[in-house]
């Protein structure tokens, strides 16, 4: 299977074939996956205390958030409510409920992308890779349901979520936004015990179907996980996830 690979906020398609690195070697080694490599297109600079961080420049996002310098919440301030959607929403909350540009722009060159290459049948996405990656999931049912394009995307892999957003109006969108789960897809969900942000990934879990969403902790923080073993666990989950839609 191919997949298509979406990174992180403020990161690049190369940063992230680094950080993919073991994990793609660890998949691909009995050759049945290989991979395409994205990033967002809208250039930003990262805070001066995180340089670095996010790899080499140049950095870029999917979306950006309209009027920023209205958004006064600080991320390493996230809190912890009763439950991930709670989470999320105090969040928003005190964010000033933000709301996005170029989602839509971000999903028609990433359909583009998919209608140029048939053999891609599956996501990976980290961070906010992982919202546009799922945010690509409901955009592909919305054009089904709208002009009858069949669906490309099997599977997807996503590491530390956020939920999706959508297209038409930039909000973020959570699992009581529906009457059931939106994301019916197999999905495997990488989390971190200790990620901060962990109540985003399991907002995105709750979106996608308990039965067919398969959840992998691999007890670090907001990271792609680079242990050996570990690896060799996560690969043999998504190989199963392959064999599933094969």
């Amino acid at each position: 299977m191919k997949f298509l690979c979406l990174p992180g906020g403020y990161s690049n398609s190369k940063a992230l074939q680094t950080q993919l690195g073991p994990f793609c070697d660890a998949l691909r080694s009995n050759g049945e996956a290989n991979f395409f490599f994205t990033q967002g297109t809208s250039p930003v600079n990262p805070p001066p205390e995180f340089q670095g961080f996010f790899g080499p420049p140049p950095n870029y996002t999917f979306t950006t958030v309209d009027f920023p310098e209205m958004v006064k919440f600080n991320m390493r301030d996230f809190p912890r409510r009763e439950s991930p959607e709670a989470t999320i929403k105090y969040a928003i909350s005190k964010a000033g409920n933000p709301t996005f540009s170029e989602v839509a722009a971000s999903m028609s060159r990433l359909v583009d992308i998919l209608d140029s290459d048939p053999e891609i049948e599956g996501l990976i996405g980290y961070s906010e890779g992982a919202e546009v990656a799922a945010t690509l999931i409901l955009e592909e049912e919305r054009r089904r349901k709208a002009f009858g394009r069949i669906p490309q995307i099997k599977c997807a892999v996503f590491i530390c979520g956020w939920p999706a957003k959508d297209p038409a109006s930039g909000r973020i969108i959570l699992a009581d936004d529906f009457e059931r789960e939106p994301i019916t897809i197999p999905t495997c969900h990488v989390v971190g015990a200790a990620d901060p942000f962990l109540d985003g990934s399991m907002a995105l879990y709750n979106c996608c179907d308990p039965d067919t969403a398969d959840l992998f902790d691999h007890g670090g923080g907001h990271v792609i996980p680079r242990n050996k073993q570990t690896l060799v666990d996560l690969s043999e989950m998504i190989r199963d996830m392959i064999v599933s839609v094969a």
